[in-house]
């Protein structure tokens, strides 16, 4: 039997009070397709991280950044994409002592540690991450978890999933 693609889209205001909230819809929408715990923690993090740096580099006047996910039974990906001036990504993210990195920069070097993938592509129009993790989804936890989603998206229902 064929595994149909199960997507999720939305944007936020360009806000670090939208991260929480697009954490949260895309941990929603993890949950839904079946993921395990440990890969949703894993998720929500990196995607937090990726909104975070959407929020702070990608911020232009009464703007958003988007969050489009896609699930297709084995590759759980995350487009992360902003409208801003990015960043000069060179040396971000790459391994360093404690002591020789500051109290900051260590959101890419995370998504990099919890992530199967990550891609960027910065442009004029603004910046665009790609986020992937592998998972094999537990059929036992299908059922409670759909419960779950479908509750949270009663309170959420521009969510935009179809599956």
């Amino acid at each position: 039997m064929a595994n149909l693609m199960k997507t999720l889209s939305h944007e936020y205001p360009s806000s670090y009070a939208s991260v929480n909230q697009a954490r949260r819809h895309v941990s929603a929408f993890a949950a839904q397709c079946g993921l395990q715990p440990p890969d949703i923690s894993d998720i929500a993090l990196a995607v937090g991280e990726a909104c975070n740096n959407a929020a702070e580099h990608g911020h232009v006047a009464h703007g958003h950044f988007s969050v489009h996910c896609s699930f297709n039974g084995h590759s759980f990906v995350v487009h992360v994409k902003d409208s801003g001036g990015g960043f000069e990504l060179a040396g971000k993210g790459e391994r360093m002592e404690p002591d020789q990195r500051g109290m900051r920069g260590l959101g890419i070097f995370i998504m990099r540690s919890l992530m199967d993938d990550i891609s960027y592509a910065i442009t004029d129009g603004g910046t665009s991450v790609r986020l992937t993790k592998i998972v094999s989804p537990n059929p036992a936890t299908h059922e409670h978890s759909q419960e779950l989603f479908e509750h949270d998206s009663s309170h959420h229902s521009a969510l935009g999933c179809r599956g």
